[in-house]
């Protein structure tokens, strides 16, 4: 029912012609192509919980915003990142086992936080994004080292998501505002519809939205052939109150809910076959409070408090022998965070950071109603405080130091010991501004992370493969409760250069180059050994078991590489192009590790037609190959594509308010794979979108 109303209420409203009437709703605007991508003087908060430029902030960053989500029409998130240098989202063609990836950092190693809120998921083979990219007002990836400003698991870096609020969509104006849009793709027959909408009365907002995505049919890959067991349902929806009672407050109150039905592999990144398929329900609800204070007369006082209950639930029901899997996974947490101007250098004022911050994630899984070892029950509890500066000295020079102590406490069945640790993270930036077209700077980081729940307890069966008449092989987990929390030391150093008007021309151009290096200290190394040892003979069932186990380890390792980002903007159009260097390996051996992203190099492309109103734009990706790996792994193949686009946003006449889209992603229907993807992902993909946005406002 409620598929069927987002979908039937989008499809009426973005068809609605905007007439010429003083009485009629106007359009939200006129179209402004986005730059938010390419443009350093972007404001960006991931670095520091503070508001700075992205130019003269001593980190590697890069930014979204809704015109770049609107553009590309997203199938998952790897459409989404897949230019931005050092990031790669693995897990896919099937949505939800869509898991980050960040210079080499993969899944629980990158920090995930929507409007503030923990994202912390942990099952094996399952992904961590839920929430629908239309629901997305922007998107900082943080790269680097950043346990000093996001805690646990920020070793690669972060994804800092934010989602809109009727203020935003209203720009502060009383009055409503209605946005639909409607969505097809001919690759799984897929049909995507969404509905927001908000307003704002004097003190109060509001903002309410849908989105229903399904796969109709199994996608099909490059070669023309199906990926099996891909089709699914997505719904995601959320409503958000804000009241701002003055200009130094404001309350805001959230809820989030994500749902995802599809007949899957229990790996969700693997084969479909007969025996491992299963019917997967996978519901997310998310629960937020948050309070600003930021009084432009006190500048000790800019503080921000959220607090919020995120629950994960799935169940499986596998399709050859009707067992049922239950797995619940719940993050509750509360962050207080404050920035204060005191004192001056040089003229400047200085900024200190101060915050505190407390999160539990528990976890249980059941199969057929008993208690399920593979998934554990079991609970860590985080406390943390952290602080930082921002020091402004002469001659362009700036100074961030910072720091952050964790503890955190795990507990879980009697069978093992309730454990204690902690760690301390420091951080020091150095930014140098010699002119105002060029900014140099360097950093020491380091992070960590604490073993998840499932690396320390999982227990039980992990797979049963047969090998012939009475032969089978059992692989066992085996529990390694004293793994010690991966801990990064890294070192990354960068320039940054831009030119207004280049050549005295009305085109612009920014270069930026980054260079880095992490040595990790007890990376986790999950090892699976098919056969462990001399078979035994199960008088029972008369057959004949060969021992297998899967465990985990640390091992020491270091990871290294570079970024290199340029772009060119005319009022006509756009060029950029950016590249990404990963190397990794063991310190102890040498070995290569075998999650490490390849190379990779973006090229696009833009050009703008009627006042830019029309733009048309594609771009290139090239990978190169990933077969260093270690034996046994999956390598992968290099691999080229071509995405292309048009975007038609009339700004007058009868068709103005309406936004028209076309994106061919694969246009040239390439097989590829992402590594270390175990499926090809989908070829030839044609989409098209309608959608509207009216306003009425004061």
């Amino acid at each position: 029912m409620l598929r069927g109303m987002v979908m039937a209420t989008a499809l009426l409203a973005s068809i609605t012609i905007n007439a010429q009437d003083d009485d009629e709703p106007r359009s939200a605007g006129n179209f402004e192509p986005s730059t938010e991508l390419f443009s350093l003087e972007t404001l960006v908060v991931s670095a520091t919980r503070t508001e700075r430029l992205q130019f003269t902030t001593p980190a590697a960053i890069s930014s979204l915003n809704q015109s770049d989500i609107r553009r590309i029409q997203p199938y998952g998130y790897q459409d989404l990142f897949e230019q931005i240098p050092g990031v790669n989202i693995f897990g896919g063609p099937r949505r939800i086992a869509e898991e980050p990836s960040i210079r080499g950092f993969a899944d629980e190693q990158v920090a995930i936080r929507v409007d503030g809120a923990r994202q912390n998921f942990n099952k094996a083979h399952g992904g961590r994004f839920f929430v629908d990219p239309a629901l997305i007002e922007s998107v900082e990836v943080l790269r680097g080292a950043s346990s000093a400003v996001w805690g646990s698991g920020a070793l690669g870096g972060a994804f800092i998501i934010r989602t809109s609020t009727g203020r935003d969509r209203t720009g502060g104006r009383d009055g409503l505002g209605l946005r639909t849009g409607f969505g097809y793709d001919d690759n799984g027959d897929q049909w995507r519809a969404s509905v927001t909408a908000y307003g704002q009365h004097g003190s109060f907002d509001w903002l309410a939205g849908g989105v229903v995505r399904d796969i109709g049919e199994d996608l099909s890959d490059g070669g023309g052939d199906d990926i099996l067991a891909t089709q699914d349902e997505i719904r995601s929806g959320q409503l958000k109150l804000g009241f701002q009672p003055d200009l130094v407050q404001r309350f805001e109150l959230s809820y989030e809910r994500f749902e995802n039905d599809g007949n899957n592999p229990t790996n969700a990144n693997s084969v479909a076959t007969p025996s491992n398929l299963v019917d997967r329900s996978t519901e997310r609800e998310q629960t937020r409070f948050s309070y600003r204070a930021d009084d432009p007369e006190n500048r000790w006082l800019d503080l921000t408090l959220t607090a919020y209950d995120n629950d994960v639930t799935t169940d499986e029901f596998r399709l050859i022998d009707q067992r049922i899997d239950r797995t619940d996974f719940q993050t509750r947490g509360i962050e207080l965070v404050n920035t204060a101007e005191i004192g001056a250098i040089a003229g400047n004022p200085v900024r200190v950071t101060v915050g505190a911050e407390y999160f539990s994630d528990e976890q249980s899984g059941l199969r057929d109603g008993a208690d399920r070892p593979q998934f554990p029950d079991a609970e860590v509890d985080y406390r943390a405080v952290f602080a930082q500066a921002e020091i402004d000295l002469a001659a362009g020079w700036s100074l961030i130091p910072g720091l952050r102590y964790d503890d955190f406490q795990y507990t879980a069945s009697a069978a093992f010991p309730t454990r204690d640790d902690n760690q301390t993270t420091p951080r020091l930036a150095l930014g140098w501004q010699p002119i105002e077209s060029t900014y140099f700077w360097a950093e020491y980081a380091e992070a960590f992370r604490g073993p998840s729940l499932t690396e320390l307890y999982a227990d039980g069966v992990h797979f049963v493969v047969p090998l012939g008449p009475g032969q089978v092989v059992i692989n066992e987990f085996i529990p390694t409760p004293n793994l010690e929390p991966e801990h990064a030391r890294q070192v990354q150093i960068g320039g940054r250069w831009r030119a207004d008007e280049l050549f005295g021309t009305t085109m612009s151009l920014d270069l930026e180059a980054t260079a880095w290096r992490s040595r990790v200290d007890n990376y986790v190394d999950q090892i699976v050994i098919f056969i462990a040892g001399d078979p035994t003979f199960d008088p029972i069932t008369q057959t004949l078991v060969f021992p297998g186990i899967t465990t985990n380890r640390s091992v020491d390792a270091r990871l290294e590489g570079a970024e290199f980002s340029a772009s060119l903007r005319h009022r006509h159009g756009y060029l950029r192009a950016d590249a990404t260097i990963v190397d990794g390996e063991r310190r102890d051996s040498g070995e290569d590790l075998a999650s490490i992203q390849p190379d990779r190099l973006a090229i696009g492309a833009g050009l703008y037609f009627l006042d830019r109103q029309l733009t048309v734009g594609g771009e290139v990706i090239l990978s190169r190959a990933r077969d260093d790996v270690p034996e046994g792994a999956l390598a992968t193949p290099g691999y080229g594509k071509t995405d292309l686009f048009v975007s038609y946003l009339p700004s007058a006449g009868a068709l103005a308010g309406l936004e028209f889209r076309l994106a061919v992603d694969n246009a040239f229907d390439k097989d590829y794979r992402i590594h270390p993807n175990g499926i090809d992902q989908p070829g030839r993909s044609v989409r098209l979108s309608i959608a509207s946005e009216f306003q009425w406002l004061n």
